[in-house]
C-alpha cells in the first residue's frame, strides 16, 4: 500500500460532508471534508498498487488545478483507473455544490442486489427517516489492514442507520459485499453486535425496535480472524438474546451471498428473505471444492451452485422464508410482513424438528 498527499491553494471553503464510492476491486472511495487549513486544498491518497505516483500526480494536479474549493479529501483507492479517479473526483465535486441524500442517490429504478450497502439500507427505510450512525465522515475503521498493505474503508464496510419501515421504529445493518467480500472484522463486528445490543436494551424498555440484517459477506475476514470469530459470537448471541422480544429479519440478496459464521447468523433469524441471485450457505463453494475436491462440488458449475445455496432452493426446503423479485419494493414489503406477523417459534428453537430431520437424511443415506 502507498501513501500520497497533495497539497493546492484555493480559496472558497467546502461547508459540508461529502463521500462516494466504495473500496472495491477497481472502485475508490472519496471523502470531502471542510477545509483545516484554509485556503487549501490537502489531498490524501492510500492506494493498494504501487509505483504510479506520477500517475496520480498527474489525475490530481489536472482536477484540482480547474477547482478551487478549499477542502479535505481522502481517497481510499482499490486499483482504480486514472479514468475512475477522475470520474470520482467529478462526482464529489459536484454533489459539493448540490448536495443530495447519498442512501437513496441513483436507485430509481434500480435492482436491489445492484444497490450498494448504503443504498440498499436506505431505500428500505421509510423516505427521509435514514439516519447513518458512525458514517464515512467519523473514519471508524479497521486499524489491522493498513498494517497488511490492505486499504480501509471509512466504515470498514458496515453501514448502520436508523429510520423507520411503514412508521415503526428499525435500525438497519448492511454490510458492503464489495468491500473485503463483506468480511467481518472487528469493527464491522462491533458495530453489528453494538445494533443488537441496543435494540434488546429499547425492547426491554417497551419501546420495540426492528432489526434488519441486509448481508452480503462471505464470514470472517481473514485479516482479522480471531477478532472476526469473537465478533460473530458476540452477534449470534445478540440475535438469540433480542429474539425473545422481537423478531430479527435477515436478507439475502446477491450478489456476494451469506456464508461462514454470518451463515449461521442469518440462520438464527426469524425471518429470512432472499431473491433467486442469493446464495445462503455455511461455506462457500469454493471452499468445498477445496476441502472436498471438484468431484464433491464444482464450484465453476453456476446451475449446481445455485440449485443447492441460491434462495429459491432455500425457501423450497424451509431454510429461508420469502424468495421475493430483485426489487427495492419487494424486499421492503416482505421485511414490513415478516415484522407484522412474526413466527410463532424462533428458528433457533426448532432445535428438535431440525435433528429428526437430519437424522432421517442421514438414515436414507446408508439404505
Amino acid at each position: 500500500m502507498q501513501l500520497i498527499t497533495a497539497t493546492y491553494e484555493a480559496t472558497t471553503p467546502v461547508e459540508t460532508d461529502i463521500h462516494v464510492g466504495v473500496v472495491g476491486s477497481g472502485d475508490l472511495e472519496i471523502l470531502v471534508s471542510p477545509p483545516t487549513v484554509p485556503g487549501r486544498v490537502s489531498v490524501t491518497v492510500r492506494t493498494s498498487v504501487d509505483g504510479f505516483d506520477t500517475t496520480w500526480r498527474g489525475v490530481l494536479d489536472n482536477f484540482f488545478g480547474r477547482q478551487k474549493l478549499a477542502c479535505d479529501v481522502a481517497v481510499n483507492d482499490f486499483g482504480a483507473t486514472p479514468g475512475m479517479v477522475a470520474l470520482r473526483l467529478a462526482q464529489a465535486f459536484d454533489l459539493v455544490a448540490a448536495p443530495d441524500d447519498e442512501a437513496t442517490r441513483g436507485t430509481a429504478g434500480m435492482p436491489f442486489t445492484e444497490l450498494n450497502a448504503r443504498q440498499r439500507s436506505g431505500v428500505l427505510l421509510d423516505p427521509g427517516t435514514f439516519r447513518e450512525i458512525l458514517g464515512p465522515s467519523d473514519s471508524i475503521e479497521s486499524p489491522h489492514l493498513e498494517p497488511q498493505d490492505i486499504v480501509p474503508s471509512s466504515d470498514d464496510g458496515a453501514v448502520i442507520a436508523r429510520g423507520t419501515i411503514d412508521g415503526a421504529p428499525a435500525a438497519v445493518v448492511a454490510l458492503e459485499g464489495k468491500f473485503q467480500g463483506g468480511g467481518i472484522g472487528e469493527v464491522s463486528g462491533a458495530k453489528i453486535a453494538a445494533v443488537l445490543e441496543r435494540a434488546l436494551v429499547d425492547a426491554e424498555a417497551g419501546t420495540p425496535v426492528q432489526v434488519v440484517l441486509l448481508l452480503e459477506t462471505g464470514g470472517i475476514r481473514l485479516q482479522e480472524a480471531n477478532l472476526g470469530l469473537l465478533a460473530i459470537a458476540e452477534i449470534h448471541a445478540g440475535i438469540v438474546a433480542l429474539q425473545k422480544h422481537v423478531p430479527v429479519t435477515a436478507v439475502v440478496a446477491g450478489m456476494v451471498g451469506c456464508f461462514g459464521g454470518m451463515g449461521i447468523a442469518a440462520g438464527l433469524c426469524d425471518n429470512i428473505i432472499m431473491t433467486r441471485a442469493g446464495r445462503l450457505s455455511l461455506n462457500g463453494p469454493e471452499v468445498i471444492e477445496t476441502e472436498a475436491g471438484v468431484e464433491e462440488f464444482n464450484s465453476a458449475d453456476r446451475a449446481t451452485v445455485w440449485a443447492v445455496t441460491g434462495g429459491e432452493h432455500r425457501v423450497a426446503t424451509g431454510r429461508a422464508d420469502a424468495l421475493v423479485a430483485d426489487n427495492p419494493t419487494a424486499v421492503r414489503e416482505a421485511v414490513a410482513a415478516g415484522w407484522r406477523n412474526p413466527p410463532g417459534v424462533h428458528r433457533a428453537d426448532r432445535v428438535d424438528d431440525l435433528a429428526r430431520e437430519l437424522a432421517g437424511t442421514t438414515a436414507e443415506r446408508t439404505k
